[in-house]
């Protein structure tokens, strides 16, 4: 068997030099995978598949297991951009290395790509061999992550169904006093990570708003605030192609003829500018009451 093969064999990002051996993988194997870049040394006896990505490459690197948003993204969660190399240590870890270079101490690395966790972990069963399981995982992205950023990771964990229901106590009794009445505001219902943060935006300043809701002749709808203002909000993933923004302009004109008010946001604005669009939806509101109010005048 070869170095690559082995990972397959395990279903694993990482394997010792010591379980590489005990699969029938020889050492000189071992080596010409490494020097052929298929398999990457990532510390003195850690290897990983060169498939595997580059921050938990980083965090095994280091000494510890992939944590925070490093292993939420390995679990198919939505998490921020810009993301630093997220790392779980156990109190007795030792040898820590730089998470770009296996030559340089931890000590005397540049950390400020770096996090490190020590927390003890809610789920020591559900961690393998790189990174803590999805309930440690999202409990880090909560203590981590600014109130915005950790409900729309706790959104998509529930969406993908990494974490159910019956896990939220769990999650919550881990969590610091401040920060455990952000689980109450979880709902998985959200289809992006850009959806939970406009949703938020949107409940802070008081609308009552539901995700996902199926309206006949548009399909799913990505927010419905109220009762009439429908807000999507656009990734280029799936809106940018001309097929795509037809479809986007049919479901417009559909749901106008409904007579709902439709307000747009792209990546950016979710990200970024969620002022502008809060006042977007206040004034979408005011225009559909004031529609509604001049047909209930013309019928009377």
């Amino acid at each position: 068997m070869d170095a690559l093969t082995a990972f397959s064999v395990r279903s694993t990002l990482c394997l010792t030099r010591a379980e590489l051996l005990a699969l029938g993988v020889s050492p000189r194997s071992i080596a010409a995978s490494v020097h052929a870049g298929l398999v990457i040394r990532a510390r003195r006896g850690v290897y990983a598949p060169s498939s595997a990505p580059t921050l938990v490459v980083r965090a095994l690197r280091v000494g510890g297991l992939a944590a925070c948003t490093t292993a939420a993204e390995s679990f198919g969660l939505w998490v921020p951009e810009h993301r630093l190399t997220e790392v779980w240590l156990p109190r007795q870890a030792s040898r820590l290395r730089s998470a770009h270079s296996r030559r340089v101490p931890l000590a005397l690395a540049d950390r400020t790509q770096l996090r490190t966790h020590w927390h003890p972990l809610v789920d020591q069963r559900a961690a393998n061999s790189w990174r803590v399981g999805a309930l440690d995982a999202v409990a880090q992205c909560v203590r981590c992550l600014p109130r915005e950023l950790a409900i729309a990771v706790l959104d998509s964990a529930m969406r993908v169904g990494v974490i159910g229901p019956h896990e939220l106590p769990a999650l919550e009794a881990v969590l610091p006093n401040d920060r455990r009445p952000w689980v109450l505001l979880a709902d998985g219902r959200a289809g992006s990570g850009t959806e939970s943060l406009v949703r938020l935006a949107l409940h802070d300043a008081g609308f009552r708003v539901t995700p996902q809701v199926r309206i006949p002749g548009v399909g799913l709808v990505d927010l419905l605030v109220g009762t009439r203002v429908v807000v999507e909000v656009d990734s280029d993933r799936w809106h940018s192609t001309p097929e795509q923004l037809a479809e986007d302009a049919r479901r417009d004109l559909e749901l106008h003829r409904l007579g709902f008010v439709v307000v747009r946001v792209r990546y950016q604005q979710a990200m970024n500018g969620r002022d502008a669009v809060v006042a977007a939806v206040e004034r979408a509101v005011r225009t559909s009451r004031s529609v509604r109010a001049a047909r209930r005048h013309r019928r009377s």
